[in-house]
């Protein structure tokens, strides 16, 4: 009798305990202080566990007049409804870092700021007539499907970098942002995407800033066609692709608003690249640079704090490559020589039996350091040498023997 009563006792004690944790979680609230950020008063969540399975769950403000809110070393599975039930007329909402998988945009919402999350899914509560959204910044996600976004015609500015799953085939179809007629920045900055195509010639009227910098932009003819529909661009971010040459007379003439574009971690040739510069300057576009002391490793020269491919690199591409040379009206003061710019392509490129290997620099993000090497130096681009040298002197000792049998 003895035991089983301990063990009815034990039962009894451990179906208590969980009662009461249950109780715990199911009445758990959480409030948040008030803090000062710039210009606005936000409402401070910390350190907020929240899962799907979680039910009874309070969040409360200090007063009824809060329209900020924030959350700091949190833990989201989603934003709750109790949230956003507690605060209706939420105008701004920051769940940075918080392992969400899912968001909503509720009506009245007018900026969120949800970087480096696991989002697949953004669940829009909004229409094109009552849309409220200026700003929706969800950099560094798993974002695919954007399709809904379009419903955010007032939108701003949108933010996607990072959002490796982005590309349809490697590629950015600037057509998927049809409708946001009032997005003035749209930043795609590592996101993979290896194309960049706009087949549908769609007009975003009002953009200025647009990155696409930290890409694998191809080495090959960028069509700079593109970017014709966005005569309000003044921004142009390029740096940190693959890019061995560009249009710039018909850049600067589709897009005469263009006040800077960034060019710095690319593998231009050093010769096009002065072109390029000549131009850009007398047209008063700026050419900035970000990281105008970075160490250029072997192979490659630098023109004005960028890194280019040195004339040796270039001519040992040029036998394999098709040469393009920039118009007249780019290159009218320079030399024949100078005028031939080279196009090269990605990977390797064989010069006999010897093949002179590329390795592309690692795209950072968007104006910040590139990417380094073991050293701790900055990486552009390298090409070891090829042993073309010993196919020369072999041939020319077959030669030589040649004649002395003759």
């Amino acid at each position: 009798m003895i035991p089983q009563t301990c063990c009815q006792l034990v039962a009894l004690m451990f179906g208590t305990v969980l009662l009461l944790v249950s109780s715990t979680v199911a009445d758990q609230t959480f409030e948040c202080a008030i803090e000062k950020r710039e210009d606005e008063s936000v409402c401070m969540f910390r350190n907020v566990v929240y899962t799907t399975s979680m039910t009874g769950i309070t969040f409360k403000a200090p007063n009824a007049k809060v329209q900020h809110v924030a959350f700091e070393d949190s833990t989201l599975d989603r934003i709750p409804a109790e949230l956003l039930n507690a605060f209706p007329n939420l105008r701004s909402l920051s769940v940075p870092n918080a392992n969400l998988s899912s968001v909503v945009i509720p009506a009245k919402l007018e900026r969120l700021y949800a970087s480096d999350n696991q989002i697949s899914q953004v669940i829009v509560h909004q229409t094109r007539d009552t849309t409220t959204m200026l700003e929706l910044i969800l950099d560094s996600n798993r974002l695919h499907d954007i399709s809904n976004l379009t419903r955010l015609a007032k939108l701003e500015i949108l933010s996607l970098s990072g959002n490796r799953e982005l590309p349809i085939d490697d590629t950015i179809e600037l057509g998927r942002f049809k409708g946001m007629d009032g997005l003035r920045h749209l930043l795609l900055s590592d996101v993979g995407a290896h194309h960049l195509e706009n087949e549908q010639e769609v007009s975003l009227p009002a953009l200025e800033l647009l990155d696409l910098s930290s890409n694998n932009l191809p080495p090959s003819y960028l069509s700079v066609k593109v970017f014709a529909p966005f005569k309000s661009l003044q921004i142009l971010r390029l740096a940190y692709n693959q890019l061995r040459e560009l249009d710039v007379l018909q850049l600067t003439k589709n897009n005469p608003q263009l006040k800077q574009i960034y060019l710095e971690g690319n593998e231009f040739p050093c010769k096009l690249l002065t072109l390029m510069l000549k131009h850009f300057k007398k047209e008063g576009i700026e050419t900035p640079v970000a990281n105008p002391n970075v160490r250029c490793l072997l192979g490659f020269d630098k023109e004005q704090g960028l890194c280019c491919m040195a004339d040796s690199m270039t001519q040992r591409y040029a036998g394999t490559v098709t040469p393009r040379t920039p118009p007249a009206s780019l290159a009218t003061s320079e030399s024949p020589a100078e005028n031939t710019a080279v196009r090269t392509g990605a990977g390797s490129a064989e010069l006999g039996t010897s093949t002179v290997s590329t390795t592309t620099m690692a795209a950072p993000t968007a104006g910040g350091p590139p990417a380094k090497t073991d050293d701790g130096h900055s990486m552009a681009s390298m090409a070891p040498l090829g042993n073309s040298w010993l196919l020369a002197g072999l041939a020319a000792v077959v030669l030589t023997l040649m004649k002395l049998n003759y």
